[in-house]
């Protein structure tokens, strides 16, 4: 057993219960779950291909192929300038004074290039600017800080060259730069959704991790956001943060609930093993909090304890779907995570700028996230894309099981059939001996055709969907009946 991992688990904040999840994950039999949750830093979760050094052609085909099938398309734009670095950042983003003569011209240069890279799609599928827009997302870094006349730009092409006549319009900012000014911007520009990172609401936690805005920015954020008429607002909360406490996320949990927030999104950090070891996800760099020594991160033990305690304030007025996103009952769900998620959508998505990624049913792509050599392509005409992976057609079926399985809405083999020709997914060796492994170790029940995460299922999901879905390892499970 990794004793370390165990350790860490171990780290209990003894004035809340012990999590469900500890018993499980100690135990021997199941240290593969331990070991993942231990190593993975932001519980996230992805699907990839099972086919490198996919040709680009091939991708674009299937890309139109499934996109005119279906008729629908998730739509992002990714601006990656940001105005300083969060110390938890591991994202590729430009860092630049936004008041400076010389951003001018990096933000022209950004949303030039953004729009010859959508020019460059539209050219190579043109049934592209066809398609329903489902729902068109402006993420960053930080957007907000997009001078108006860029941000113009930017839509005014967008919406004179795709389908944006049942989009729905969602921008991320950060609270230092969606002011009341920029908020009626986005709100005459069609935007009726906006998220922005708040991390926490103890301004001590805000400022460790280095974020330059304060709680009550944030709350001020909210409060003009409403006045404008903009009722959809979501907030980043961030759990396992250096020197967080178990009590500073009940706190968080208790102003969301004075709020009375349309939907917030509760991300797990393990960042401890995970910063000694390794650089972020654009492998470009350390983050900030690894140039300096780190400080004190809550174990293993302690992030559950959060967990449940999100889930013990949000459970009566909201609902978690898909995992780490919850909406208030009386709102729907993240719609753009519902049209790539959920079993019987799962739409393509076409991903714009640095980093990005783009997927349909038979292939996906990810965009370069060094912004020169993004630069560099895009000014030759080329695709900025880094790797192109295929997916075969039984990776098809286990992604699109995986998928449905991280909205935490039950899996119903009737909606599987719909999508796979009349095929079960019983009938998928991979799928089904993780089905088998999930009930036996009652992860999930099986009732009605029907797969269904238990509490502790749903806890680790991201844990079962990242080891659970491989070739079968002679296990027997002979009390586990379907």
């Amino acid at each position: 057993m990794n004793t370390t991992a165990l350790n860490s688990l171990m780290d209990i904040d003894k004035k809340y219960p012990t999590p469900l999840v500890v018993d499980f994950l100690a135990k021997p039999d199941n240290q593969v779950f331990l070991d993942y949750v231990y190593k993975d830093p932001f519980g996230c979760h992805v699907f990839p291909g099972d086919i490198e050094n996919f040709h680009e052609e091939s991708f674009i085909r299937d890309m139109a192929m499934h996109i005119n099938e279906v008729g629908k398309i998730h739509l992002w734009v990714y601006i990656p300038t940001c105005r300083y670095r969060c110390h938890f950042c591991q994202f590729p983003t430009l860092i630049l004074n936004p008041d400076s003569k010389a951003s001018k011209a990096v933000f022209q240069d950004i949303v030039d290039l953004n729009i010859q890279e959508a020019q460059m799609w539209l050219r190579k599928i043109p049934t592209l600017s066809e398609v329903e827009v489902a729902e068109f997302n402006v993420f960053g870094g930080t957007p907000s800080l997009l001078p108006e006349k860029e941000l113009r730009r930017m839509m005014a092409f967008y919406k004179n060259n795709f389908n944006f006549t049942c989009a729905t319009l969602r921008f991320e900012g950060e609270p230092g730069t969606l002011d009341k000014a920029y908020l009626s911007l986005l709100k005459e520009l069609g935007f009726s959704k906006i998220s922005f990172g708040v991390q926490s609401f103890n301004n001590s936690i805000i400022a460790n991790c280095g974020r330059r805005h304060t709680a009550e920015e944030g709350k001020e954020t909210i409060l003009q956001a409403r006045n404008q008429g903009i009722d959809w607002i979501s907030i980043d909360l961030i759990y396992g943060m250096a020197g967080q406490t178990v009590d500073d996320v009940k706190y968080d949990m208790e102003q969301v609930l004075e709020l009375n927030l349309s939907h917030v999104v509760c991300t797990k950090l393990h960042l401890d093993e995970f910063l000694r070891k390794r650089t972020g996800v654009s492998g470009e760099r350390e983050s900030l909090w690894q140039k300096k020594e780190i400080s004190h991160f809550p174990g293993l033990g302690k992030q559950y304890q959060m967990r449940e305690v999100i889930e013990h304030y949000l459970s009566n007025r909201y609902t978690e779907h898909p995992t780490m996103y919850f909406h208030r009952h009386d709102q729907p769900a993240e719609k753009w995570k519902g049209v790539t998620t959920d079993l019987d959508k799962q739409f393509p998505e076409i991903a714009i700028g640095l980093g990005g990624s783009s997927k349909c049913m038979n292939a996906e792509s990810i965009n370069i996230t060094n912004f020169k050599k993004y630069k560099s392509l895009v000014m030759d005409g080329c695709l900025p894309i880094g790797e192109i992976r295929g997916i075969s057609a039984n990776q098809r079926e286990i992604n699109a099981f995986k998928m449905a399985l991280s909205t935490l809405i039950p899996v119903d083999d009737e909606t599987f059939k719909t999508r796979f020709a009349g095929k079960s997914f019983f009938e998928n060796e991979v799928i089904k001996n993780a089905i088998t492994t999930m009930i036996h170790k009652e992860l999930a029940t099986f009732s009605e055709n029907v797969v269904t995460l238990t509490p502790i299922g749903i806890t680790l999901v991201e844990a079962i969907i990242n080891t659970q879905f491989v070739p079968y390892q002679g296990k027997d499970y002979k009390n586990v009946r379907f």
